[in-house]
């Protein structure tokens, strides 16, 4: 069923792009003319551009509607999509850039005439935490005021980053999820969950809300393992995290 929805959409943009249906009569779409752009507002030529139609596909690699489209030199991508459904989830990534941490749904009001959007890609360090859906970190060290606290299951554990839903993104950057590892008596275990918030201008990380929220400054992330510190104000209590990427 998917294979022939895929096959009208397709018809329906060549009619609509190159010729009409029928002569003088021009089939219904939703035109999209999208514009992909970088954080300094520059077109960015031959990025892939994925539609879904809801953002756990997108999230999960599932299935697209269409094939992938690329942008031309002026950072481009026009397409005619089904006049029946007004918001779409998109994928857009070149190199190591993408719309992940941006603006992953386009709305397409009109039915008469083109919807243009513009979303910028980039690289920033919810990305490099999360990925597209999330990523596996684990506790590798637990100290305070220099002393690190013996291994244990409780400071070994499995930390999910997972990146927020685009309905929620004033709300928080992510979730977070911890399970027992395999040093743990019954790894893969839910142990708890929070929420998590990124603050580029102090680079923290903050995890919880309101008076049961913590503060940590990342002070070292090099994509593969992260150090998090936090000291009271006097810097009596001095702790560090360490970890290291799962998968």
């Amino acid at each position: 069923m998917k294979s022939i929805y895929k096959a009208i959409l397709v018809f329906i943009a060549i009619c609509f792009f190159f010729s009409s249906c029928r002569e003088g009569i021009i089939e219904p779409v939703r035109s999209l003319e999208l514009y992909v752009v970088d954080t300094l507002g520059e077109p960015v030529p031959n990025a892939k551009v994925e539609f879904y139609l809801t953002e756990s596909a997108l999230t999960l690699e599932g299935e697209t509607l269409l094939e992938p489209f690329y942008t031309d030199e002026q950072g481009i991508v026009r397409v005619a999509l089904d006049p029946d459904i007004f918001d779409y989830y998109v994928n857009i990534e070149k190199d190591e850039l993408s719309n992940w941490y941006t603006n992953t749904v386009i709305n397409l009001p009109l039915l008469q005439g083109v919807n243009i959007t513009t979303i910028t890609i980039n690289k920033p360090f919810e990305v490099a935490l999360t990925g597209k859906n999330k990523k596996r970190w684990q506790q590798t060290a637990d100290i305070l005021n220099g002393n690190q606290y013996v291994p244990n299951c409780s400071n070994q554990l499995y930390y999910d980053f997972i990146r927020r839903p685009e309905r929620a993104k004033e709300e928080r950057n992510g979730q977070l999820e911890r399970l027992q590892s395999d040093v743990c008596p019954f790894p893969e275990k839910p142990v708890d969950s929070n929420i998590w918030s990124y603050n580029k201008e102090n680079n923290t990380i903050t995890f919880g809300v309101a008076s049961f929220a913590e503060t940590f400054t990342i002070t070292e992330f090099t994509g593969d393992r992260m150090i998090l510190v936090s000291k009271t104000s006097d810097n009596a209590f001095i702790k560090e995290k360490r970890y290291e990427l799962v998968d």
